[in-house]
């Protein structure tokens, strides 16, 4: 059934209901139906603007799993939605969106990877450039970051240790490196420098501890965290958000925040691995803690999107074990020490999980955000024509539609 009718046939609704009611009893009811409806038909069409599902974070559910090229590690998601995963140094693309089938791009030049795969693959945001970081090569001592146009694949490499990365625009690369018995940092990388002399300055210094996730919010707000317990005196698993403000200067050669002593703590959950956000603002997290207990290994999270916004406005850090706040899934249940890495698909309003090994897992939402509709479409204007009509039954003053108090305030600027 169209808007229309639907509006027509509850507006007939209301009267029949309307004639066997008190006159004060009436006026009530209607109004109160009237708000009802009136809330459903700017959500449904978009008029409201962008709005989301109710629960969204309670609506994650498995629903299949499919299998990447034989060999494939690390993958990423384009900005139409299509996933890009490499075996070897040979780059492979879905051939649709959703449609689980591969087809092999082309191979990087000159490319060094490690016999274990790549470390990363990341689609810039404008899905003009694919960065590949090669995870030490043959020899695990050769540490190399390839930027490539895409899809034609041409461009080169850069001598740069690492381990993840993060597009921050399109144009600047952040990284997540150290070196073994060091404290770890996060760089970002102008990748319109040069290879021979890029342009790669320290923004998170002195991290007790090894190289973790990395990715950005919507107001460049920087998460980041310790993988492995080190000097401390952060541990395992500890996520720390620094703000645009207080981290953007050393992009411009200001000192570089203390990854100790600066920012704010979120949670402490798995090995702060495989940061991002999804379509609905929840930051993904993945990774393991073998060393901190039942509690902290063999699943994945999702932070509730208000939970997170909770921490940024003064509160307390999120509780790991609160399952309001933090949901945990483990789609291999035949293994006891899974370490999942996470990939959001903003397109399809999914979530893929994976292990070593090639079978992702999809989770996803059925009731994903509805788009807003612009202009005058058919929508739009079957909904005025239903709001006209509650208004000729009653001309009482709209009680407020009730609040969604799970729409995050803000798109993540990078949610894949």
């Amino acid at each position: 059934m169209s808007h229309a009718m639907a509006g027509v046939e509850f507006t007939k609704s209301l009267a029949s209901i309307a004639a066997i009611l008190s006159p004060a009893t009436r006026a009530t009811r209607v109004m109160q139906a009237q708000t009802i409806l009136v809330c459903a038909l700017l959500v449904s069409t978009g008029l409201a603007g962008p709005t989301y599902a109710f629960n969204i974070f309670e609506k994650y559910r498995l629903e299949e799993q499919f299998e990447l090229p034989a060999g494939a590690a690390a993958f990423h998601v384009t900005p139409d939605g299509r996933i890009v995963t490499m075996v070897g140094d040979e780059v492979h693309i879905e051939t649709g969106v959703q449609t689980r089938a591969f087809t092999m791009l082309g191979t990087l030049p000159s490319a060094d990877i490690a016999s274990f795969g790549a470390a990363f693959v990341r689609i810039s945001p404008d899905g003009i450039k694919v960065a590949v970081g090669n995870n030490g090569g043959a020899s695990f001592s050769n540490y190399e970051i390839g930027v490539f146009d895409f899809p034609s694949l041409t461009g080169d490499w850069y001598q740069l240790n690492h381990y993840q990365a993060e597009w921050y625009d399109a144009t600047h690369l952040a990284i997540t490196a150290g070196e073994f018995g060091l404290p770890s940092v996060v760089t970002v990388l102008d990748t319109t420098s040069p290879p021979a002399a890029p342009t790669n300055p320290i923004v998170i210094d002195n991290i007790g501890g090894a190289s973790a996730g990395i990715t950005f919010d919507s107001l460049g707000n920087l998460y980041t965290g310790n993988a492995f317990t080190g000097d401390g005196p952060s541990s395992t698993g500890w996520i720390k958000v620094f703000e645009h403000a207080a981290w953007s200067p050393a992009l411009s050669g200001a000192s570089p925040l203390d990854f100790e002593s600066a920012g704010t703590l979120l949670v402490d959950l798995l090995s702060a691995d495989s940061l991002g956000f999804d379509a609905a603002g929840n930051l993904h997290v993945g990774g393991g803690d073998f060393f901190g207990g039942a509690d902290d290994v063999d699943f994945f999270g999702v932070v509730r999107n208000q939970a997170v916004q909770d921490v940024l406005a003064g509160g307390l850090p999120i509780d790991p074990l609160d399952s309001a706040a933090v949901r945990r899934f483990d789609p291999d249940t035949d293994s006891d020490f899974n370490f999942y890495s996470v990939t959001a698909n903003p397109i399809t309003s999914e979530l893929y999980a994976k292990d070593f090994g090639s079978t992702v897992y999809v989770y996803r939402f059925t009731n994903a955000r509805v788009p807003a509709v612009s202009g005058a479409g058919a929508l739009g204007a079957s909904a005025v024509l239903m709001l006209a009509a509650a208004w000729s039954i009653n001309r009482r003053r709209y009680a407020p539609c009730p609040r969604n108090t799970n729409a995050p305030p803000a798109e993540p600027r990078i949610p894949w």
